[in-house]
């Protein structure tokens, strides 16, 4: 089936997601955190996007971007999803034997300042949410937690409200009943979507991460320096 053509709709804010296929755990260390965020950072230097939020989970990551054109963002999550696939496959010695990725990644317009705040907050208390730490900022592997870093790993684009003690109390709080009723209504997809398709052979690349098992307890985290209040 020929892909859809690129959406020509104009540069704005997107909430994108992308899953494993079956669920497998893409991360099963603190090492394979890590190398993914590596990875993010120099997709960010090829295919430069601004990048508000992010949450990466053991199967699945969010990213909060924008303003951008969707066929920039399409080049960055097309370079990442691709390159990722690879390393793992290369460190399971599993190439040719099908994709890492459940298939494209979906990426959600976000129309108004209100479903921005939204969706940032969702995003960074992912972890908080499915009960993996008792804070969302003690997950090490979000931008909520990155900005408390004196030495950040991403070029996390900021404000002085979400660096602020207020932003941080506000995604902690529980969600509204409105606010769960607001993440659950879908939202029209408008950035053009990259499939994860089998990967290439590996000459290009020699880096991978570890073969994937499920977290258990807790988790530790990057070793950090968190800035004085």
């Amino acid at each position: 089936m020929p892909r859809r053509p690129r959406s020509a709709a104009p540069a704005t804010f997107f909430h994108v997601i992308n899953r494993s296929v079956r669920k497998t755990p893409l991360f099963p260390r603190s090492h394979d955190y890590r190398e993914f965020l590596g990875l993010l950072c120099e997709g960010l230097k090829r295919h430069p996007v601004r990048l508000l939020a992010f949450c990466i989970m053991s199967n699945h990551w969010h990213l909060v971007v924008g303003p951008v054109d969707p066929p920039q963002l399409s080049k960055l999550l097309h370079w990442v999803s691709t390159t990722h696939a690879v390393r793992l496959h290369l460190r399971r010695k599993t190439v040719g034997q099908g994709p890492v990725y459940q298939g494209r990644f979906k990426s959600h317009v976000i129309d108004s300042p209100d479903q921005l705040v939204r969706v940032c907050r969702y995003v960074e208390r992912n972890a908080l949410r499915a009960r993996l730490v008792r804070r969302a900022q003690d997950w090490p592997w979000c931008s909520l937690a990155e900005r408390l870093q004196t030495e950040p790993s991403l070029p996390l684009v900021t404000t002085p409200f979400l660096a602020s003690q207020a932003w941080t109390e506000h995604v902690n709080a529980p969600l509204t009943v409105r606010e769960q009723v607001a993440m659950r209504t879908p939202v029209p997809k408008t950035a053009e979507t990259v499939e994860s398709t089998p990967v290439p052979d590996p000459d290009p690349l020699d880096d991978g991460a570890l073969v994937p098992r499920r977290l258990a307890g807790s988790v530790k985290g990057r070793k950090r320096r968190i800035r004085a209040a």
